[in-house]
């Protein structure tokens, strides 16, 4: 821990509530109710580093997505490659669509990380646990885990119709319709449609489209109801399917020569650009996504004060996306991927308590199923002696997981808690997969890199941990101390034939203080923490394609610190702050780009995804007219400190300091019927990437980029009773 700074943060811990304690105050700011540890609590009363937001504060800022959720939550990275869609808090996230931040909607586990970026419509409400959370949600939760939690049919009834252009030729609307079907049961059906009409990545290649454009249709109905005095029942049903070239592969820094030298082709005539948003792609992209989720979840309240709770879900993603991916006017080669994806999940807890003891003990079983196409076609004789392609099919993927936990948290006195958990993980994993190299015109494989198909079966357990004590320092302040366990469970490659990498698995040791001031006008939030970090998994590309493996062991120290303020009658300020100082321990591993240099020491290397600093800041200024029209002016900043995407700590494998800035003016009639929203986005226009990949046979390193500036405006007319 970098102990200095950890000094200077807590004096301006100590400063921002001094300042707060000089300025004139009015308004409380609104609890914010949370379930993130499977219990009913605010966000003041968990003993945990959590983030919440609600319905009106997702919709007031335009967050559909973690694309902007990431800018207002501490500690947290969002980035995509290639299809894959990917989450880190607080340098911790995911490999292979392996999450290593779990997210649920509804309380429903997506087993895969793309998913479930598909389905954010229509929320009550969004919950950020930062930190690992083995003992409640087990596996794949080592950064934190990120719940959705959708709207629920209102006691009247309800609707709104929104519209939406912007920038890039956006076109959108969305509807909902919420309201009583009898008197035991609701209805809330939800649905929204955006068309990207023009791409923001632009392909320089000409007669081929454009990158970040298509269609994006998403679907959902909540029905809810009493089925009994004592049994409620809530049935759900989802669909989101996204089409188009929405899979953006440019290159943020080229080595043309270095690869070259591993082809059969010149340098001469090859085309690559490092400019942001544009792209050399010799050929079309396109992608074709789906995904699907039913769920029903039963809540039995017994008359001894126990309450049973039933979610049962079925999932299904189909994820298909093509394209060039060599990001060069040669067309090296040309990359198609298809998986097949169908999970199963059940989850029984029985909770209870009373003024001591409040407990929940639980067994979760999923059964996921998954099977993926990965065909390279080299429609030239760069490596080969003719053109031909690399596939690599896997027929089966198949994980069954069973786990059983038990937390509680026990009341010492008036004052002093303390808390204790514990899962037990057990897991079976059936895989097979093959790898074979054809040329053109020749109907069976010319090389088989694995002697035909590989069959793998293996098991796994994992116990994890946790336990807390917190101290009340007063009626409006908290203090807390906890330790915890998580870990992700281990797998295969597709793209080799080695055995399985192992889990890798995260200890925490974590103090926090809340407090509530000022009547009720400002909240802040502290938490310092240490993770001791064991046989992480790390990604890399060898020639075209990528692997993981099990490294050493690593460090994570850091700070955070969220505050909000109602300041007066009209104003709002918020701030979130994060200093991470993370490193590699001893871990030797070979650069795809430095193959003559041999194994490389990474050890004191920052890890991927970590930046040393983030800072989010919001300003809001409310004005009400005589009329009874309300505006409501926000600025937010996010600045990000330098961040890197591989282990081998070089200035090229990161992103450079960026700032990414957001405005939105928020228009409500008197009679609330009529709202409008004009937002810019990324005002600044600030260019910076958001993951990164390469290896030793293409032009560059590929990255993704954020979008850039987009300006818009929604209209938006409410019906019924909000």
């Amino acid at each position: 821990m970098k102990y200095k700074r950890i000094q200077r943060v807590s004096a301006l811990a100590c400063a921002v509530g001094m300042v707060l304690s000089g300025v004139a105050v009015s308004a409380e700011i609104e609890e914010i109710v949370v379930t993130g540890l499977k219990k009913t609590s605010s966000v003041m009363e968990t003993p945990s580093a959590i983030t919440a937001l609600t319905g009106d504060d997702l919709s007031a800022r335009g967050i559909i997505d973690l694309t902007e959720l990431q800018f207002a939550v501490p500690s947290m990275h969002y980035g995509q490659k290639l299809g894959n869609k990917t989450i880190a808090i607080r340098g911790i996230g995911e490999f292979n669509n392996q999450p290593g931040v779990l997210v649920t909607i509804d309380g429903v586990v997506q087993s895969s990380g793309s998913s479930s970026q598909l389905s954010q419509l229509d929320l009550e409400r969004v919950e950020v646990l930062r930190g690992p959370q083995g003992t409640l949600y087990g596996r794949n939760s080592n950064g934190g885990a990120i719940n959705y939690i959708t709207a629920k049919p209102t006691d009247e009834v309800y609707g709104r119709v929104k519209v939406g252009l912007a920038k890039f030729d956006h076109a959108s609307i969305e509807g909902v319709y919420s309201g009583p079907l009898t008197d035991s049961f609701g209805i809330r059906v939800a649905a929204s449609h955006l068309d990207m009409g023009e791409g923001w990545v632009e392909n320089l290649m000409p007669g081929f489209n454009d990158h970040m454009m298509g269609e994006n249709t998403n679907y959902r109905m909540n029905l809810v109801g009493q089925v009994s005095e004592n049994l409620d029942a809530h049935f759900s049903l989802g669909r989101s399917t996204m089409s188009g070239p929405q899979d953006p592969h440019g290159i943020v820094k080229e080595h043309m020569e270095y690869a070259n030298s591993r082809t059969n082709l010149p340098i001469e005539g090859t085309l690559v650009t490092e400019e942001p948003w544009k792209v050399y792609n010799n050929g079309n992209a396109d992608s074709d996504r789906q995904y699907n989720i039913q769920n029903l979840t039963l809540n039995w309240e017994l008359d001894n004060g126990v309450t049973i709770k039933s979610i049962t879900a079925n999932q299904n993603w189909d994820d298909e996306f093509e394209g060039p991916a060599d990001g060069s006017s040669v067309g090296l080669f040309q990359r198609y991927m298809k998986t097949w994806t169908d999970t199963f999940t059940q989850e029984i807890n029985i909770s209870g308590g009373d003024d001591k003891l409040n407990w929940i003990a639980g067994v979760f079983y999923m059964d996921d199923q998954k099977s993926r196409d990965f065909i390279i076609n080299l429609p030239i004789p760069a490596f080969f002696p003719l053109p031909g392609r690399f596939e690599i099919l896997q027929q089966q993927n198949d994980v069954e997981s069973k786990s059983a936990f038990f937390d509680m948290t026990y009341s010492v006195s008036e004052d002093i808690r303390l808390g204790v958990g514990f899962r037990k993980t057990d897991e079976d994993m059936h895989e097979r997969h093959s790898r074979q190299i054809f040329f053109t015109g020749m109907p069976d494989p010319v090389i088989d890199l694995c002697g035909g198909i590989v069959e793998t079966k293996w098991s796994e357990s994992a116990n994890t941990g946790r336990a807390s004590v917190e101290y009340d320092t007063s009626d409006d302040a908290m203090v807390y101390a906890s330790y915890s366990e998580g870990f992700k469970v281990g797998g295969i490659n597709e793209s080799d034939c080695n055995p399985p990498w192992d889990p890798e698995t995260v200890a925490s040791y974590e103090v926090g203080y809340k407090a509530t001031l000022h009547d009720g006008s400002t909240t802040l939030s502290a938490a310092a923490f240490h993770y001791d970090y064991s046989d992480f998994q790390v990604a890399q590309v060898i020639g075209i394609v990528g692997v993981i493996a099990n490294a050493g062991d690593a460090t994570i120290d850091g700070f955070e610190l969220e505050v909000t303020s109602n300041v007066g009658d009209d104003w709002t300020l918020s701030a979130g702050l994060t200093l991470l100082d993370s490193a590699y321990g001893d871990f030797l591993n070979t650069d795809a780009l430095q193959g003559d240099a041999g194994v490389l020491q990474n050890k004191g290397n920052p890890l991927n995804k970590a930046p040393e600093q983030s800072l989010n800041v919001g300003i809001v200024r409310n004005m009400t007219f005589d009329s009874g029209a309300n505006l409501a002016l926000s600025l937010n900043a996010a600045y990000r400190s330098r961040t890197y995407f591989r282990e081998f700590g070089q200035i090229d494998d990161s992103q450079a300091a960026y700032t990414v800035v957001n405005f939105n003016a928020n228009f409500e009639t008197a009679d609330e019927l009529f709202t409008t929203r004009f937002f810019v986005n990324n005002a600044t226009n600030e260019a910076y990437i958001t993951d990164m990949s390469t290896g030793d046979s293409q032009y560059g390193r590929h990255a993704a980029w954020g979008m850039p500036r987009h300006i818009g405006i929604e209209l938006t007319r409410h019906f019924g009773t909000r």
